[in-house]
C-alpha cells in the first residue's frame, strides 16, 4: 500500500489553504514545512499546537516534520545548534509524529567523522523525545551520494533514510543503483523528478527519476511525499537558493501543485495501483495475454512484457504460430515461462486461458482472426493496419460493436508526445481553422534485398499493397487523428515497382480535399535516400511543423482571415512569433498501448485508442490506390465492392501464387475471394 503525503506549502504558505487542497485530493498526510509563512523550526510551541488542532480537526495527520535541521555549515556552534534540534523534537511531539526530516551539513565532505559525531548527538537528543531522525539526500551536503548516505546509515545509530530520486539525479547519481543500495534502509520517499542533464523539474514519471522501478520494487507499505517543485513557492530560496528550472509552465504555484498531484495519481494507476480509502494498493489482478503470430512484431511484443516494470498488470500466458520453429524459438528464449502453446490462432482463441488476444499476423488475416476472438468475447488488440480492404474491415468493426470484449488498434505512434501535443494544439484552436495539411514521409528506405526476403512480400496476393499498406499505416492514421479531419476527395498517383522489382506501390503522391475547403498532400516512398519526415499543418492563426521529432509552432499576431479583410497597406502579412513547443517527453509506443489496454480491461483507465478508428487509415490507403487504378479523383466514402473488385484483379495476376501464400499464411485467415 502507498499512502500519499505532501509538502502542501508548495500550494500555499497558508495552513488553511494547505488543508483545503489536501482534503480536495483525499491526501491524509502532510510533511509540515511552512506554516503561514513561517518555517516549521521557527514555530513556537503555542503556534504548533494551534496548527496541530487545525490539522486534527480536518482529519490530516502530520507524517513528518520537514525541518531544515542539518542544512547548516559543519563549522556551526554545535552545542548551541542542539537547542534547535531539541526544539524541533518538541514540535514533533506536539504534532504527534515520530519523524523529523534532517540533512547532513554543508562544507563537510572531508569531515566524515565530525558529521557522524554530530548526527549521533542529534539522534541522542531525538531519542529522548521518542523521535526518529530521517536523513534526506541533498546536493552540497555530506549525504549527497548514495555511497555517503550509506556511510551515514552505518555510522549513525538509529537514523532512518528518506529517498529523493531527483536530488540524486542533481548529483549525477544513477537512481537505479542508489535504489538497489538503499531501498531496504529507506523509511519513506519524496516524489520529485528532474530531467537528467538539463536539471528541469517535471512531474513524477516524466523525468529520469525511475519511479516505475521504485514502484516495481516496493514490497511493503510505504509513504510517498509529493514535493514536486513545479513552480517557485514561498520559502523556496530558504530551502534551495539555486535557480529552479522547469520544463512545463503553469499559471501559478497552485495550478502546478494540483497538476503534480493528479499526474502522480494517474501514474500510480497506470503502473498497477488502485485507489482505496485515500491510499493506493497494488492491484494483484493480472491480465492474461495470448499472442497470435510470432514474427518480428509478435516477438517484440512478448519481449516488452518481460522487461521489468513495463506492463506490471499483465503477462503473456499463451502463444500461437503456424511455424513450429517460431514457437520453439520463443519457448527457448523464455525457458522459465510455461506458455500455453498452440499451432494456430484459432486454436488459441478456442482453448487458451486468456483475457486478451493480440493479433500480429500478416495483414490479410487481421479481420478474420479478430472477428473470431471478438465473437468469443475476448478483448482484442489488432496490429496495424486493420486490414487490407475496407469491406473486410467494416465487417470486423460491426462484430466489435456487438462484442462484450474491448477492441483497440496498435496505433502506437499516437502515444508519441509530439503528435499528442500537436493534436492538443489543433483541438484547442491554437492555429485556427485548418487550411492545408502536408506530410512528406519518405525516410524508410528499403533495398531490393528486403523485398526478395520472402516470395509473399510486396505482392498483391501476399500483402495487398506496398508502402501504403506496410510502412505508412501509422502516418495515414495520424493524418486524420492529429488534425481531426478526414478528406472527402483523394486524387493520388501511385507508382508500382518504380524503384524496386516489385508489383505493388513504392512511391505515392496524393492530393487531398477536405469538407471545410482545406487541401493537403501526402507523399511517401521506400525509394528515397536520404528520406524526409516533415508534417506540416497550416491554419488561419498559424502553422505547426514536426520534423526530426521537434514540434515548431508559428503563430500570426492576427488571424489571417481577419488580416486579409482589414489590412490596407498593400504588400504585407501578419507578424508572426515562432517557438519550439515543449512536450511531456513521453513516448511509450507499443508498451503504452498494451499497458493502457490491460488497465482498461481492469476498469482502471479509459481506452486510449478506439478500435473503430482503424477503418479510417484503410479508407485512405484504399482511396489512394483506387484513384490511381481509375486514373481519377475518388470521393470518400467510395464503393467498397468496386475497390475489392479492382484489388481482386491484381490478386489474380499476382506474381505470387496462391499455394505460396498458403505455405506462408494460415489460409483461413488470409483473403477470401468470396468475402
Amino acid at each position: 500500500m502507498i499512502k500519499l503525503c505532501a509538502f502542501a506549502d508548495e500550494y500555499s504558505s497558508k495552513l488553511d489553504e494547505q488543508i483545503a487542497v489536501l482534503k480536495k485530493h483525499n491526501i491524509r498526510y502532510i510533511e509540515i514545512r511552512n506554516v503561514d509563512g513561517k518555517n516549521v523550526a521557527e514555530l513556537t510551541e503555542r503556534e504548533a499546537r494551534q496548527s496541530f488542532e487545525k490539522l486534527k480537526k480536518s482529519g490530516i495527520e502530520v507524517w513528518s516534520v520537514g525541518s531544515p535541521l542539518g542544512k547548516t555549515d559543519i563549522q556551526c556552534n554545535f552545542d548551541e545548534y542542539l537547542k534547535t534540534v531539541e526544539h524541533v523534537c518538541k514540535l514533533a511531539n506536539i504534532f504527534q509524529t515520530q519523524r523529523v526530516r534532517i540533512f547532513s551539513f554543508f562544507n563537510a565532505y572531508q569531515q566524515s567523522e565530525k558529521v557522524f559525531g554530530y548526527l549521533n548527538r542529534m539522534t541522542e537528543v531525538a531519542q529522548k523525545f521518542g523521535v526518529v531522525l530521517c536523513h534526506e539526500n541533498e546536493k552540497d551536503i555530506y549525504g549527497d551520494t548514495a555511497e555517503r548516505v550509506l556511510e551515514i546509515y552505518k555510522n549513525v545509530a538509529g537514523i532512518k533514510l528518506v529517498f529523493d530520486p531527483a536530488n540524486y539525479i542533481q548529483c549525477n547519481q544513477d537512481v537505479s543503483a542508489a535504489l538497489d543500495l538503499l531501498m531496504d534502509k529507506t523509511c519513506y520517499y519524496h516524489v520529485k523528478d528532474v530531467v537528467q542533464g538539463s536539471g528541469e523539474y517535471v512531474p513524477a514519471g516524466f523525468g529520469s527519476g525511475q519511479f516505475n522501478k521504485i514502484l516495481g520494487k516496493i514490497d511493503k507499505d510505504v509513504v510517498m511525499t509529493l514535493e514536486p517543485h513545479l513552480a517557485e513557492f514561498d520559502g523556496y530560496n530558504d530551502i534551495d537558493g539555486t535557480e529552479m528550472k522547469h520544463k512545463f509552465v503553469f499559471a501559478d504555484k497552485k495550478q502546478a501543485f494540483e497538476f503534480a498531484v493528479t499526474s502522480f495519481k494517474k501514474y500510480l494507476v497506470t503502473n498497477g495501483y488502485v485507489e482505496k480509502d485515500g491510499s493506493y494498493q497494488k492491484d494483484e489482478r493480472v491480465v492474461k495475454f495470448g499472442i497470435i503470430g510470432l514474427g518480428n512484431m509478435g516477438s517484440a511484443h512478448i519481449e516488452n512484457f518481460f522487461k521489468p516494470f513495463n506492463i506490471s498488470c499483465a503477462k503473456v500466458t499463451a502463444i500461437a504460430d503456424l511455424k513450429e520453429d517460431k514457437v520453439n524459438r520463443i519457448c527457448k528464449k523464455y525457458p522459465d515461462q510455461k506458455f500455453q502453446v498452440y499451432k494456430s490462432g484459432e486454436e488459441l482463441i478456442e482453448k487458451a486461458d486468456v483475457d486478451v488476444v493480440l493479433v500480429a499476423i500478416p495483414h490479410y488475416g487481421h479481420p478474420a482472426m479478430c472477428i473470431k476472438a471478438l465473437k468469443k468475447g475476448l478483448n482484442v488488440i489488432c496490429e496495424k493496419p486493420a486490414g487490407v480492404y475496407t469491406k473486410q474491415v467494416k465487417e470486423m468493426m460491426e462484430v466489435a460493436k456487438q462484442s462484450k470484449g474491448l477492441f483497440t488498434m496498435m496505433f502506437n505512434q499516437r502515444t508519441n508526445c509530439v503528435y499528442r501535443k500537436t493534436r492538443e494544439l489543433i483541438m484547442d484552436g491554437k492555429i485556427g481553422t485548418i487550411k492545408r495539411i502536408n506530410w512528406i514521409i519518405t525516410d524508410w528506405y528499403r533495398a531490393q534485398c528486403y523485398y526478395d526476403s520472402g516470395d509473399w512480400r510486396a505482392t498483391w496476393a501476399g500483402e495487398g499493397g506496398g508502402v501504403l499498406c506496410n510502412q505508412s499505416p501509422h502516418q495515414l492514421d495520424l493524418l486524420q487523428w492529429v488534425t481531426g479531419l478526414m478528406p472527402n476527395k483523394v486524387h493520388a498517383f501511385c507508382h508500382f515497382g518504380k524503384w524496386h522489382n516489385i508489383e505493388v506501390e513504392d512511391d505515392v503522391t496524393a492530393y487531398l480535399e477536405y469538407p471545410n475547403g482545406a487541401t493537403g498532400v501526402f507523399i511517401t516512398s521506400t525509394g528515397d535516400a536520404p528520406g524526409t519526415n516533415r508534417f506540416e499543418v497550416l491554419g488561419t492563426k498559424g502553422k505547426i511543423v514536426i520534423e526530426k521529432n521537434v514540434l515548431t509552432l508559428t503563430l500570426n499576431d492576427v488571424d489571417e482571415r481577419v488580416f486579409n479583410t482589414e489590412y490596407k497597406g498593400g504588400f504585407g502579412s501578419p507578424k508572426t512569433t515562432t517557438i519550439q513547443v515543449q512536450t511531456d517527453g513521453q513516448n511509450p509506443q507499443h508498451i503504452g498501448i498494451c499497458r493502457n489496454f490491460a488497465n482498461a480491461v481492469l476498469g482502471k483507465e479509459q481506452l486510449f485508442v478506439d478500435g473503430q478508428e482503424g477503418l479510417k487509415g484503410v479508407q485512405l490507403m484504399n482511396a489512394m490506390l483506387l484513384s490511381t487504378w481509375l486514373n481519377k479523383a475518388v470521393d470518400l466514402p467510395f464503393d467498397d465492392d468496386l475497390y475489392f473488385a479492382e484489388l481482386q484483379k491484381r490478386i489474380d495476376g499476382s506474381t505470387v501464387k496462391k499455394q505460396v501464400v498458403e505455405q506462408v499464411f494460415d489460409t483461413t485467415n488470409s483473403f477470401n475471394k468470396n468475402n
